[in-house]
Formats: C-alpha cells, sequence, structure tokens
C-alpha cells in the first residue's frame, strides 16, 4: 500500500505553516546590582549607578524620598544610593542621614513623618521589567518577605518626580501609572508586570497606598540585588528574503519524503 500523498502534503504545509508562525523573540536583559563589577560617587545626595547590557542597553538608576517637609504630603528630594550590601542596592534619605542610616529602600525612617523610599531605573530604550529579587526584606506577612509598588512612565508628561508628592507623580503633567503593588515579595526572582508594560523610566520601592491596595504599609523595607527586564525588538527568525528549515522541520520533512520514497521504490519492485 503506498503511502497517502496527502498526509504528505499536509505535513509539509503544517511544518512550514509553524516555521511562519514563530514569534519574533524577546531580547532578555540581567541587571545585577553588585559591588565587584560596578561602582558610583558615594559624596551625597543625588548620585547615580550607571550600567550597560550586553546587548547595548543603558541603565542609570537613583535614589529619590519625599523627606521635603511641608504642609502637606511632603515632597520627593534626591536620596543618597549606596551598597546596602555587596549585592544590593539601597537608599539613606536626607532625614537618615541626620541620624542612624537605614541602608535599605524603606518606609521606616528615624524621623516621624513616615517617609517613603524609592529607586528610579531609567533605559535609553523602552523596557519590559518582567521581575526582580531582593537580597534582604521586612515587613511581610511572613518572613523574610516584603510589599512593594512600581510605577511605569507612560511617555507623556515631564516623567520627572522632583518637587512632587507620590501621589503627584500619578498625574499626567509628570506621566507615571502603576504597574502594580505586590504583597509578600521574597528573596528569590518575583515576577511583576503581568500586562509587560515597556518604558523608560521605572520607580521600584516598598509598598505605598497612595498607589493603590495592594499592601500593608509603613513597616517595608529592602534591598533590591538583581532585576531582569526584556525588548521586543528582538532578532528576526529569518533573514529578509530567505527561508530557512530549521532542523526539527527539516528532520520531520526529511522523513516523510524518504518513507515516500521507499514505498514507492517497493511498489516499482513488486
Amino acid at each position: 500500500m503506498g503511502i497517502n500523498r496527502s498526509l504528505v502534503r499536509l505535513g509539509a504545509v503544517t511544518v512550514f505553516a509553524a516555521m511562519y508562525a514563530a514569534p519574533t523573540l524577546a531580547n532578555v536583559q540581567v541587571w545585577d546590582f553588585n559591588d565587584s563589577s560596578q561602582n558610583f560617587n558615594y559624596s551625597g545626595n543625588g548620585n547615580s549607578l550607571s550600567l550597560t547590557s550586553s546587548d547595548g542597553i543603558n541603565l542609570t538608576v537613583t535614589g529619590w524620598s519625599d523627606t521635603n517637609d511641608s504642609s502637606g504630603p511632603d515632597e520627593v528630594e534626591t536620596a543618597r544610593l549606596i551598597w546596602a550590601q555587596s549585592t544590593a542596592l539601597g537608599i539613606v534619605n536626607r532625614d537618615e542621614d541626620s541620624g542612624s542610616p537605614n541602608h535599605s529602600v524603606d518606609s521606616v525612617t528615624s524621623d516621624s513623618d513616615g517617609e517613603f523610599d524609592m529607586l528610579l531605573l531609567e533605559f535609553d530604550t523602552a523596557v519590559n521589567l518582567t521581575s526582580l529579587n531582593l537580597d534582604w526584606a521586612t515587613g511581610g506577612s511572613y518572613n523574610n518577605t516584603t510589599d512593594i509598588s512600581i510605577l511605569a512612565w507612560g511617555g507623556t508628561g515631564s516623567g520627572s518626580v522632583l518637587g512632587e508628592t507620590w501621589s503627584g507623580v500619578l498625574d499626567n503633567s509628570v506621566g507615571y501609572d502603576s504597574a502594580g503593588n505586590y504583597s509578600n515579595v521574597g528573596l528569590s526572582y518575583y515576577s511583576v508586570n503581568p500586562t509587560n508594560i515597556e518604558s523608560t523610566k521605572w520607580l521600584v520601592g516598598v509598598y505605598n497606598p497612595v498607589f493603590g491596595s495592594g499592601g500593608d504599609a509603613g513597616d517595608d523595607g529592602m534591598k533590591l540585588s538583581k532585576i531582569k527586564t526584556s525588548t521586543s525588538d528582538g532578532p528576526d527568525p529569518q533573514p529578509p528574503g530567505q527561508v530557512p528549515v530549521p532542523g526539527t522541520a527539516a528532520l520531520i520533512l526529511a522523513g516523510l519524503f524518504g518513507l515516500r520514497g521507499r514505498r514507492k521504490g517497493k511498489a516499482s519492485a513488486q
């Protein structure tokens, strides 16, 4: 009995359809905040850490906190970015500078105002912040966990947090939106941003209720060790004008047509 030629054609069509349906691959970046491979100036408030990924994306990290005491909600000012430990970033804000510093990104300070610290991550290319890794955490419902808030800049507005209140950064004139509040984030990679927002500016800090529900405020702290990002402009799986056949597809096609040839030869010999 000869092989069904329709089956062969269907198999070939299916293979090529799968090849053309393959999605564009995303580039993934891993940002490791380890003091053995980079450094920054410790001199004072407003210092920054600059990094470049293996695929050429640039990142600048700065620290911010609402320490400008005023009659209403305090206004955001620059803070001092530090190595909270050898493998993680922290913040010392302006009120902590005058007392015993807390090296974490936190909402627990030495004064009575309860400032909220945040790290500003500025990229020169829009990225999807996919996960983060903490080296220390406190304040969640379980040991070694914390509650965090993440904001993404929407691309319009100034994008500057200086002189704003934390609630004010959500105003259209500044242009940030909540990318989620997350409870009980632990000491391993934790996935964030499930809607795959892409932005050039990200704010990451402990949970702040002005950004919505999703945590227990006022007792959280963290030290940020690593983050992962991705970009959607990854390499095209097939160069223009060419139709490459992946190894698996080639084997399938070879098997189908080889079987057809053997069946045909056997039929001729009978």
